[in-house]
């Protein structure tokens, strides 16, 4: 028997409690959503998320193979529709590690190809929204962890309990073959330098001390490689001249001169002799060649060091200037050449081991990464600007979940500016005028600021307070906005007003800076685990928390108020559902006659007959 119930859900379930908790009014035209970043199918999502009526909407595509999945017709139908319906778009690339910092560490290949997939990503978001600047989300980092990580850390100090900020590793890496190292905390209780006595107490470990002991200890046993194979290469030399002191059959067998073959009729204590002189002679020139290659990399690596200073400078153009004359096309290779080989070498160890700086072979990686990145970044928006002009798209980077990579305000900040710095200088070498060159920069490299993502320092120990700091840092820089909410401990995506994010103070952080940039809800964890058990779409949700007002003017009820108006799914709600057509038809013969069904005679309301 057909029940009432099998066509009309009833409303909201009495057990759904309302969501009224952020304390922050925010209004419906500033608030959107983005899209399900698994599927290529944006187009369809696009239709799904203009149902609720919500004027902006975020295009996500976080994986770089879902994005090369979306035909290029899909975006030219997301402008149209977007267009039809008041709707403006926002963008969401790839989340790809723009400093080219991969598994293998860090390759220049890398960061290029990174490039590319940026500019394709952010090239393609121009058709979404040709005339508007369309913002374009992008991460600061891919999936690098935080490089320079910081706890809270409670102490006591004059026997009070004190919290404060603590390093507890931080990441180097080798500028010369891109080889990444972890440096952890350790412990130190040898005296140090200066102090005339022991106290027998735990040093404070110092990272920037350890890492220039680091440098040191791999220069020194850099140079001892070159010192060692040139040591062979001389005992081995030594041993030949031993064995054949007259110089010119010395001379002969070091040049190949000698066949072996042809010294039958000589003795054969004597014939073994020449050839223990011979083997000899070939593995010092082997030991001296290597030495040789090894210093030639270390005079390279001095040069191009970044602390290298004048005065040692010096010292390595006049060696330079010394040796050119004698190095010759293929000396390496050449037996004759032996002498000047070794010659060379010892100079080179004498004015390498004296330098007054220790060349630096590896670095902080966070402030590597941000200059690499900033290149990508500098590079994607200049080739963006010269395709696009003054209708470019706005490349607003992201910061990831703290614990992250570059995920902290001020690392972000950082990048930034670099970027914008970066492309000003590029933009002006290119023949724009200066000031015109800052300009494009600060309005095509902003920030995308996620509420919930840098909520998560609060696993670290870090207070409300604190991240209510960090929106102030950025503010500044903030032209979009991702709104999640969590507890601080895991990357959930629930609506705002669900968990602990400060949204109310953030938001008016970020208003002190007239931030009137889209605020787009990432609910992830909502879907997943609620909407499709009866919690609806996370828009009403998020609308209630924000207690925002129904009508565009602001003036009468709001969102919050009306949590038990039945029939609410999303936009219009279940008007006409297509499960009445599944079970009565088109025409709805079947329905009971209580509700509107067909008096027993009738005849079908597709008969023609009047006033049916």
């Amino acid at each position: 028997m057909t029940s009432y119930e099998s066509i009309y859900g009833g409303g909201d379930d009495t057990f759904m409690p309302k969501y009224n908790a952020t304390g922050y009014q925010m209004e419906v035209r500033g608030i959107g959503m983005s899209t399900d970043p698994r599927t290529a199918n944006q187009l369809g999502e696009l239709n799904l998320r203009m149902n609720p009526g919500m004027k902006h909407i975020e295009v996500g595509a976080i994986q770089g193979d879902v994005m090369e999945s979306i035909p290029e017709q899909h975006l030219d139908e997301i402008r149209r529709l977007a267009k039809m319906a008041g709707v403006k778009p926002s963008f969401h690339a790839p989340i790809i590690e723009a400093s080219g910092v991969g598994e293998r560490g860090w390759e220049e290949a890398n960061r290029v190809g990174a490039e590319q997939q940026l500019k394709s990503a952010i090239s393609r978001s121009h058709k979404v929204d040709p005339n508007g600047n369309i913002s374009v989300t992008v991460h600061s980092t891919g999936s690098l962890p935080e490089m320079e990580s910081k706890i809270i850390k409670e102490v006591i100090v004059d026997g009070k309990p004190k919290k404060v900020e603590e390093e507890t590793g931080v990441w180097i890496i080798n500028s010369k073959n891109g080889q990444t190292n972890f440096i952890p905390p350790q412990e130190r209780f040898f005296p140090e330098e200066g102090k005339e006595t022991f106290e027998g107490k735990q040093i404070k470990f110092d990272y920037d001390k350890e890492l220039d002991k680091i440098n040191e200890d791999t220069w020194s046993s850099e140079l001892s490689g070159v010192n060692r194979y040139a040591e062979f290469g001389d005992q081995e030399l030594r041993h030949a001249k031993s064995i054949i002191p007259n110089e010119e059959l010395f001379s002969k067998i070091a040049s190949g001169k000698i066949n072996f073959n042809k010294l039958d009729e000589k003795e054969e204590l004597e014939k073994q002799t020449l050839k223990q002189a011979h083997r000899n002679i070939t593995s010092g020139q082997i030991y001296l060649r290597d030495s040789y290659k090894q210093m030639k990399n270390l005079f390279d690596n001095a040069w191009a060091s970044k602390n290298i200073s004048t005065k040692d400078k010096e010292k390595l153009r006049a060696f330079g200037e010394k040796i050119a004359p004698k190095i010759k096309p293929g000396m390496e290779k050449d037996p004759e050449n032996i002498n000047v080989l070794g010659e060379i070498i010892e100079e080179g160890l004498d004015v390498l081991g004296n330098l007054k700086e220790t060349p630096q072979t590896y670095e902080r990686l966070q402030p590597f990464i941000i200059k690499k990145s900033a290149e990508t970044f500098a590079n994607v928006a200049k080739d963006v600007y010269k395709e696009h002009g003054s209708t470019a798209p706005m490349i607003n980077i992201e910061n990831p979940p703290a614990g992250g990579g570059l995920s902290r305000a001020e690392d972000l900040k950082e990048l930034i500016v670099k970027s914008r710095d970066q492309l000003t200088k590029d933009l002006t070498k290119e023949g724009m005028d200066k000031s015109k060159a800052k300009e494009v920069s600060e309005k095509m490299i902003g920030a995308t600021w996620d509420v919930g993502h840098i909520n998560m320092l609060r696993k670290k120990g870090y207070s409300e307070k604190d991240v209510i700091e960090q929106t102030k840092i950025i503010a500044p820089f903030v032209k979009h906005v991702h709104l999640s909410d969590n507890f601080g401990l895991d990357h959930t995506e629930l609506p705002m007003g669900m968990g602990n994010v400060p949204i109310k103070e953030i938001m008016q952080k970020l208003g002190e800076k007239g931030f009137e940039g889209s605020k787009i809800i990432e609910a992830g964890n909502w879907w997943q685990h609620f909407a499709e058990k009866g919690g609806g779409n996370p828009f009403k949700p998020s609308l209630e928390n924000f207690d925002s007002p129904i009508y565009s003017s602001g003036a009468g009820h709001t969102w919050s108020e009306m949590g038990s108006i039945p029939g609410y799914y999303s936009g219009h709600g279940m008007i006409n559902p297509a499960k009445h057509h599944q079970i009565y038809g088109a025409g709805f013969e079947a329905l009971p006659i209580e509700l509107g069904g067909e008096m027993p005679g009738d005849q079908s309301r597709f008969s023609g007959a009047p006033n049916q």
